[in-house]
């Protein structure tokens, strides 16, 4: 395999070939990396390392050290190109994307979760070149949103230290919260990737030392986390019309609930699924099986069979609760109508518990319903039963503890939390000791390993969090939380919080996500904010926001608009650390509840795309 190791990338007048670094090349391991060859760079850069396979079952990586702990790293992949480049740019790109498997300057994790770090590495960088990747460089990106030129200001900023040398600086900026100063570039910018909001205008301003890369950001970051946007649903008739919630397979692809027609406040027929890069599957998007305007409802079972709950939105309404796929994306639901029809009414949350019973929040009439052992074609257990109605019960979110009971919300006013036990043998759904009443309009749910169970609160901007036993330990506000909708954790029991955003009119929100201390938090009290006040974001850098067709968000004829991430409701955390958000209301309130009679546009509400935070969290190790 040949090589070159320089600083800079962007044209040939700012690049600086770095001879006599010594490269390494590695195969990445659960443990030390296995060395595959090294070599010296030559005085114009270029190097070459002999191998005896070009492939592995893992992935490659190589690094390049050129003195006093500056080292660069470039992430190749299972299989060895022809050639690579190792700067800052690809330096960035790696440990970002590999920020949760870093140990100082090694990568080291399970297979799985590298392959998608590999994948999420070419969404950053060319690393044959060392240039911005296609995926940034071009809608949704480019200057849609201000990732491209945020990697460039960092690829700037650490050139201040491979051209200059000025170390003493850069790991002050990228000591994390421990104190623990950093020993090489690749564990500071590790640091960066994983505590993004530290140090921001300290950083920023160093970046503006340097020009190797450009066009950089004109104006300081909310913080220094890279965020992806993905939109391509696989089929431009049937595009992203208002994602709702996610939920990963075992093969890391997202299976995604879409709500809506794009353009439109109509139900849609389909949905997406997309692979561990956010790049549309083959199979994507998908239909049948009476699938209906799924809202907030998505699972997948342990035989890696998607469940999609039919909400139905405007003037449709759902024959079925319930509709099953396989991972072929083919309708295992029968009658085609989906499964529940007359018992299940406009389903949101949609979950599948250990013992493979799947559970559906029951929105639209009331209910909680169970098929026990996932068949949708056995008489479900409902809760409450037959013409049973209970006042103001409007099911919303589930989530199952360990001793297999459910807590499941309701969003109705006054918004309440119901403790239910599932007894297969009398075919009963038993509610546990007192209903709890609290917040307003409750949607999400989880409970951590300890289990503690958390709920967010979008009419009064709180996530509340419970005992095992339902007793209130206290409600948070901090990390920039506004209007609390999807909710979920980490593997560090972490909490990660969607936020919808206020529904006042003349209300425009900026998207954004907020992360709650955990259990497990370190120097931090349970529930504090994690992220700054912003949350994390991800902004404009000027240009409008178009469609996957390029049409642009709100139409033709509309405004402009040049929020990228918008209004948020389910979000999920990957094998590999990286936070998926669902896009799924436009920013503007009065655009998207009345649109604009004087001009003839009619409501708009599906939101565009999925918003991925590249390496932010711990990763989830099972799903």
């Amino acid at each position: 395999m040949n090589g070159i190791v320089q600083s800079g990338g962007m044209s040939a007048l700012q690049i600086t070939p770095l001879g006599g670094a010594q490269v390494t090349l590695y195969e990445a391991t659960s443990s030390t990396p296995n060395v595959i060859g090294t070599a010296t760079s030559n005085a114009d850069g270029t190097f070459t390392i002999a191998t005896s396979s070009d492939t592995s079952t893992s992935i490659f990586y190589a690094t390049a050290t050129i003195g006093e702990g500056v080292t660069l790293m470039t992430i190749i992949g299972p299989a060895l190109p022809d050639s690579i480049t190792l700067n800052e740019l690809t330096t960035i790109s790696a440990a970002y994307c590999a920020a949760q498997f870093l140990v100082g300057a090694e990568i080291q994790g399970d297979s799985f979760a590298l392959s998608i770090v590999a994948m999420m590495n070419a969404n950053v960088v060319n690393i044959a070149n060392g240039t911005s990747s296609a995926v940034l460089t071009s809608s949704p990106n480019a200057d849609e949103t201000n990732a491209l030129r945020l990697t460039r200001s960092l690829g700037n900023f650490f050139a201040t230290v491979v051209k200059g040398r000025e170390l003493a600086m850069f790991y002050k900026l990228a000591t994390p919260s421990s104190g623990v100063v950093p020993t090489n570039t690749i564990e500071a910018l590790g640091n960066i990737a994983r505590q993004p909001a530290r140090n921001v205008g300290g950083i920023y301003l160093q970046s503006k030392t340097a020009n190797v890369y450009h066009a950089a950001l004109e104006s300081q970051p909310d913080a220094w986390t890279i965020a992806v946007k993905v939109n391509d649903s696989g089929n431009d008739d049937s595009m992203f019309g208002g994602p709702g919630n996610l939920a990963f397979d075992k093969q890391g692809r997202a299976w995604i609930a879409n709500n809506v027609i794009q353009g439109s406040g109509v139900s849609t027929t389909w949905s997406i699924v997309l692979e561990p890069d956010g790049s549309a599957a083959s199979i994507s998007p998908f239909t049948g099986g009476g699938l209906l305007g799924p809202g907030f409802g998505v699972d997948v079972d342990a035989d890696g069979n998607p469940w999609f709950g039919n909400f139905g939105w405007g003037n449709d309404f759902p024959n079925g609760g319930a509709t099953q796929f396989n991972a072929n994306a083919e309708p295992q639901s029968l009658p085609p109508d989906g499964y529940g029809a007359g018992v299940a009414y406009r389903v949101q949350g949609t979950l599948v518990d250990p013992s493979g019973n799947v559970w559906l929040a029951s929105w639209g009439n009331g209910k909680v319903v169970v098929f026990p052992g996932g068949d949708g074609n056995a008489t479900p257990i409902v809760y409450p039963p037959g013409d049973e109605t209970i006042e103001n019960f409007a099911p919303f979110g589930i989530a199952i503890a360990a001793d297999g009971t459910a807590w499941v919300t309701s969003s109705a006013s006054p918004s309440t939390i119901t403790h239910l036990q599932l007894d297969l043998t009398n075919n009963q759904l038993t509610p546990i000791g007192d209903v709890i009443t609290i917040g307003q309009t409750l949607k999400g749910i989880v409970i951590d390993s300890a289990g503690n169970i958390w709920t967010g609160s979008g009419g009064d901007d709180h996530v509340y969090a419970f005992k095992s036993d339902g007793t209130l330990i206290g409600g948070y506000q901090g990390g920039g939380m506004v209007g609390p909708w999807g909710i979920t954790l980490d593997g560090a029991d972490n909490v990660w919080v969607a936020n919808f955003g206020p529904l006042e009119p003349g209300s425009v929100h900026h998207g954004r996500v907020t992360q709650l201390a955990g259990i497990n938090a370190t120097g931090r009290l349970f529930g504090d904010g994690l992220t700054p006040q912003t949350g994390y974001t991800l902004p404009s850098a000027g240009s409008q926001v178009l469609l996957h067709n390029g049409v642009p968000l709100y139409g033709e004829n509309a405004p402009a608009c040049y929020i990228p991430m918008t209004r948020t409701t389910g979000l999920k955390v990957d094998a590999a650390g990286n936070v998926w958000t669902c896009n799924n209301w436009k920013p503007s309130f009065d655009m998207d509840v009345f649109g604009d009679p004087f001009n003839g546009i009619a409501a708009n509400p599906g939101g565009d795309g999925i918003v991925i935070f590249i390496g932010v969290a711990t990763p989830v190790t099972s799903y």
